[in-house]
C-alpha cells in the first residue's frame, strides 16, 4: 500500500502518498553523508590546530565530542525546526508528519529521533528497513512509536489538472457571478485552495467556499470542494477571450 488514506470529521477522504522506500534510503544517505563530513572537518580543524598534541589525551576527546555533538541531534533539530524534513528529506521532497496528516510535534520528533538507535544503529538498519516495507504505512519503529507517517510532497499532478485545465468552447457557466471576482481574487482562491489541498485541511476548503459565496452573493448547493473548481473553471471561461 503507498498511500495514507485519512477521513475528516466531515467524511471527506483525502489521500496523501506515502514515500518510497528509495526516496527514504536516499534522503538518509544524504543526511548521514552530511553528519559524516561535519564530523571530518572537526576532526581535521582539531589536527590542523594540534588540538591532540597540546592537550591531555581526555580533554582533548572530551573538546572533540562537544563539538561534535550538534550533529547527534542533526535528525531532530532539522525535523523540529523545518516542520518534518531534513536536508536529505527537502531534496527527496518527502516530509515527517502525524499519522493524520497535520504536522508532527516536538515530542512526535524525539521520539522518532531516539528510536533510530534500534530501527538504524543496533540493527545496522535493516530492522527499519523491513518494518518499512511490511508495515501498513510504510512506518519504521520510530514512526510507529510517534504515531508518524513519511508522505511524498511532490507537486500533484492531477490537482495541477484540475485547477488549469483549459477550458473548452462547450463549458457551461454554472455562476455567471464569478465576473464580480478580478484576477488577483482569482489567483488568491487558487493558491488558497493549492494550501488547504497539499495540507488536506478540508476546514480551510470551507471557509474559503463560504467567503466565495459571500463575494458573489450566491449559496452554493454542492460540496465546498465542488463548488470552487466549478467557480475557477466558469471565471476561466468568463475572461479567457479578454
Amino acid at each position: 500500500m503507498n498511500k495514507l488514506l485519512i477521513n475528516t470529521p466531515q467524511n471527506v477522504n483525502f489521500e496523501y502518498k506515502l514515500a518510497s522506500v528509495g526516496s527514504r534510503c536516499i534522503a538518509f544517505a544524504i543526511d548521514y553523508g552530511i553528519i559524516l563530513l561535519y564530523y571530518f572537518f572537526v576532526f581535521m580543524i582539531l589536527m590542523r590546530v594540534g588540538i591532540f598534541d597540546r592537550m591531555d589525551k581526555w580533554a582533548a576527546w572530551g573538546l572533540s565530542s562537544l563539538l561534535i555533538l550538534p550533529a547527534l541531534f542533526y535528525p531532530f533539530i532539522l525535523e523540529t525546526f523545518m516542520e518534518g524534513q531534513t536536508l536529505g528529506k527537502r531534496l527527496m521532497k518527502i516530509k515527517v508528519v502525524k499519522i493524520d496528516g497535520s504536522r508532527a510535534t516536538l515530542y512526535q520528533y524525539f521520539i522518532r529521533w531516539i528510536s533510530n538507535t534500534v530501527d538504524i544503529f543496533l540493527s545496522m538498519g535493516g530492522l527499519g528497513l523491513t518494518m518499512i516495507i511490511l508495515t501498513r504505512n510504510s512506518q519504521r519503529i520510530g514512526d510507529l512509536a510517534a504515531d508518524t507517517a513519511v508522505i511524498s510532497i511532490k507537486e500533484d499532478v492531477r490537482l495541477k489538472e484540475t485547477l488549469f485545465e483549459e477550458i473548452t468552447a462547450e463549458h457551461s457557466t454554472t455562476y455567471p457571478e464569478v465576473i464580480q471576482l478580478t484576477d488577483q481574487d482569482m489567483n488568491e482562491i487558487k493558491d488558497i485552495y493549492k494550501i488547504a489541498y497539499d495540507r488536506k485541511n478540508y476546514k480551510i476548503i470551507q471557509a474559503l467556499a463560504a467567503k466565495i459565496e459571500i463575494l458573489i452573493g450566491i449559496k452554493a448547493q454542492v460540496a465546498p470542494e465542488d463548488f470552487i473548481a466549478i467557480v475557477i473553471k466558469d471565471h476561466y471561461y468568463a475572461f479567457r477571450d479578454l
